[in-house]
């Protein structure tokens, strides 16, 4: 099942933010390798949108944990998944 991805304004802001911060942080490669990750999980959730955890509060929503600091938030519609925003694990979850 392979759906259309849409990106919400606020994935573009997380994920922009979270690039400039590795960009600051960490050398280039890292920055490479984690755009790869998410590439990949991406493209994943494309061919296979339940794969991941749905987000006991809303099952609606669904979390795909990227790297130890970072999941992405999605959600799945009949037509599209749409990716919601970049989430820092580190801080505390809006859904416990």
């Amino acid at each position: 099942m392979i759906k259309k991805i849409e990106y919400t304004e606020t994935y573009k802001e997380t994920l922009s933010a979270t690039v400039s911060i590795m960009e600051r942080d960490w050398d280039e490669k890292y920055v490479n390798r984690f755009l790869d990750q998410l590439d990949d999980v991406v493209e994943k959730i494309r061919t296979h949108p339940y794969l991941f955890q749905a987000i006991p509060i809303n099952p609606k929503y669904r979390r795909c944990v990227i790297s130890k600091q970072t999941s992405l938030v999605y959600e799945v519609t009949d037509s599209k998944i749409i990716l919601l925003y970049l989430f820092d694990n580190r801080q505390e979850p809006l859904w416990d």
